[in-house]
């Protein structure tokens, strides 16, 4: 027996390869490879497959869905466009085409603060599509308060309904492939165009992304200057996710950067559990780093997650369909996260727990303290 065919196979590691045939080498690098010896790189898939889903079963009841509700706004499923830079890299039409297969899709994008679009642009293509569509900003905290209230000012007036303030990165992350390539700039028809007209910079031109160990007290500044929710991206510790909710953050973006920081760091998911555990629910968790399947955006959810961002995926689509085949591939992940759902015999997100996940390999041991089911 075969079951109806419901989209196309999707296949995350063809569709990589498929775009590294697109691209120039070096751009193919920038956008795939992390830091040092890319283990966190790897690792942030690599843990996914490490984990299983254990199905219930008989769990009839009326009704599903994977809608699910993120700062007062409902979202169609748990999934979400992480920050990337520079789209144009990947296709001609950028972050215009990402944010109108996004919008299409119902799927909220975070828009990267080195966007080779304007945030204005990018929030005018969603709402083009969908006068409703989700947009959060990406903002990294820069050295001269004037700079980081310009670009939440610019965030305000474009339309974006909160702040991804990215914390992990006080200086660069060594880049492996970059280095290797010598790529360090854009080539001279792109730039990071949320950096031009910047206080400091020459009239028409642009800012470098200043990476600098910002502190809590420069979080409090930021909170004084808007009241844009602010979501932290970057924690990996729980001390760092209680701090958070102590300061009044909004909702917390457990990442490791897709591996591009620190190379040491665990893979996303790994330190998911214990960041939900210090949270108790105070605020909403998200994660992205390694996410390629509904099964993995099912694991995040069971783990504490009330959604998953994908971003590689996104840019891989866009270099092989553009537009087109960035809503193809959302809407894909929604489907698979749909059937996910209900082969673990779930109706809503809400009904994946934690007592569903198990590490792979035979025969499973209950960890010492846990009840017997």
């Amino acid at each position: 027996m075969t079951g109806p065919r419901t989209g196309p196979a999707y296949d995350p590691a063809a569709l990589a390869r498929r775009a590294r045939a697109q691209l120039l080498p070096e751009h193919y690098d920038f956008i795939a490879g992390g830091a040092g010896e890319e283990r966190a790189l790897r690792e942030n898939e690599d843990a996914f497959a490490r984990l299983a889903l254990l199905p219930r079963v008989l769990r009839g009841g009326p009704g599903s869905g994977t809608r699910v509700t993120v700062l007062g706004r409902e979202w169609p499923a748990p999934i979400f466009v992480s920050p990337t830079a520079f789209h144009r890299l990947a296709h001609p039409d950028g972050e215009l085409a990402t944010a109108r297969a996004a919008a299409a899709t119902g799927t909220p994008l975070v828009t990267g603060m080195a966007a080779t679009t304007a945030v204005a642009d990018v929030v005018a293509a969603a709402r083009a599509r969908d006068p409703e569509a989700v947009v959060w900003f990406q903002l990294y905290l820069q050295p001269e308060h004037e700079v980081t209230a310009e670009l939440v000012r610019r965030a305000e007036r474009a339309g974006c309904s909160a702040l991804v303030v990215t914390v992990d990165s006080p200086v660069f992350g060594s880049r492996t492939r970059d280095l290797r390539n010598g790529f360090h700039d854009l080539p001279p028809t792109l730039a990071a165009e949320n950096m031009r007209d910047l206080p400091g910079a020459a009239p028409g031109g642009t800012r470098d992304i200043a990476m600098w160990p910002a502190g809590w007290d420069d979080l409090r500044r930021l909170r004084d200057l808007t009241d844009l929710p602010l979501v932290l991206k970057g924690v990996l510790h729980p001390a760092d996710a209680r701090t958070a909710v102590e300061q009044g953050v909004d909702a917390l973006l457990v990442s490791n950067h897709g591996g591009r920081q620190l190379d040491a760091a665990p893979a996303a998911v790994e330190a998911l559990p214990a960041v939900a555990d210090a949270v108790a629910g105070r605020i909403p968790v998200l994660v992205d780093g390694g996410v390629r399947r509904g099964t993995d955006i099912a694991l995040a959810l069971a783990l504490g997650a009330v959604a998953a961002g994908v971003g590689r995926p996104v840019l891989w689509a866009l270099a092989t369909g553009g537009e087109d085949g960035v809503t193809e591939l959302l809407s894909t992940l929604r489907a698979d996260f749909a059937q996910v759902l209900a082969l673990c015999g779930g109706h809503r997100p809400g009904d994946l727990t934690a007592d569903q996940v198990v590490a792979r390999g035979f025969p499973y041991r209950r960890p010492k303290g846990e009840p017997a089911w």
